[in-house]
């Protein structure tokens, strides 16, 4: 008898992939509820206005081009390459910690199904906690459907609960909390420190040029070099007064910010309760507040986003 091949109707347009027989369940980050992306199948997020990290990095960029093309180069042959080099490591750096705040879950607290007790009317809006031996409010958050953990709070632009909450940063694109605070830091000090190193090694290259161009005038010649060496040095200044510029903002953001681990406060915290006679429950001096900010294990996060799934959890 002749072997009749059975073939299976194609599945009509639209349905779900299909694996090894059952549809494939969504994971979770396919069916996710808030503002955020994600990348790489699921292993990064990054916020709802990520381009703008790439206009940082473009910002960062084009002055380390200039000055490595120039002052870097110039300082590199007449002083020493050692100059050159930390000119290539403190901009890698900075895009390194731009590219790790930028990708990262900042400790967002994943969503969870509505609270019919809440609904009914049998939990309070509000409750007081114990924070250090004080007393914190905390509320329900009515879009997440829980109470939010103490410095929590709903980011409006990713549009989902941060888990100690600092603030949404346009130039990273996404917000700042727990889990991203500390490479936003890194990010903030060494681009600082990069613009201080920019703008020292700018003014020293036109005075190093300066030496070289009278070392090269002939015998009894008196006449300035200036001039010569501001037109030869048109580079140098120029990034020079682009680094100033840059680093009165980013200087600012690391002055402010040393403030607030010290006083182990959040950007949130601080200008919500500028005005008002209360106690920092958090405060537990500076040697262990910075200890709490630079050398406690990043916690990992709350949820699995390529686990198979829906992306609320249970009440």
């Amino acid at each position: 008898d002749a072997a009749v091949a059975v073939v299976a109707p194609a599945p009509p347009a639209g349905a779900p992939a299909m694996v090894d027989g059952p549809s494939r369940q969504p994971r979770m980050y396919e069916s996710w509820e808030g503002a955020e992306r994600f990348v790489c199948g699921g292993r990064c997020m990054v916020g709802p206005d990520w381009p703008m990290s790439f206009l940082t990095a473009g910002l960062l960029l084009a002055p380390s081009g200039v000055f490595l093309a120039w002052p870097g180069w110039y300082l590199g042959r007449q002083v020493s390459w050692a100059i050159f080099a930390f000119g290539i490591i403190l901009p890698l750096l900075s895009f390194l910690f731009l590219a790790m705040t930028a990708l990262s879950d900042p400790g967002v607290i994943p969503r969870r199904e509505p609270d019919d007790e809440y609904l009914m009317g049998m939990k309070p809006r509000t409750k007081e906690v114990l924070v250090n031996e004080h007393r914190v409010t905390i509320r329900y958050n009515d879009t997440c459907h829980f109470y939010q953990p103490p410095r929590a709070h709903h980011c409006s632009i990713n549009d989902n609960c941060i888990e100690r909450f600092d603030h949404h940063c346009p130039w990273v694109g996404t917000t700042i909390g727990k889990r991203n605070y500390r490479t936003f830091l890194l990010f903030v000090y060494v681009t600082t420190v990069f613009c201080l190193y920019v703008i020292g090694c700018s003014i020293a290259a036109i005075f190093v040029r300066e030496k070289e161009l009278s070392d090269e005038r002939s015998p009894g010649d008196q006449s300035s070099v200036w001039p010569a060496t501001l037109v030869d040095s048109a580079p140098a200044i120029v990034v020079a007064a682009y680094a100033f510029l840059f680093s009165l903002f980013v200087g600012g953001l690391s002055n402010f910010h040393c403030y607030l681990v010290g006083t182990n406060q959040t950007t949130y915290e601080k200008f919500r309760y500028s005005q008002k006679d209360r106690t920092n429950p958090y405060d537990r001096g500076l040697l262990r507040n910075c200890f709490e900010v630079w050398c406690t294990p990043t916690p990992p996060p709350q949820f699995d986003a390529r686990a198979p799934g829906p992306a609320r959890l249970p009440p």
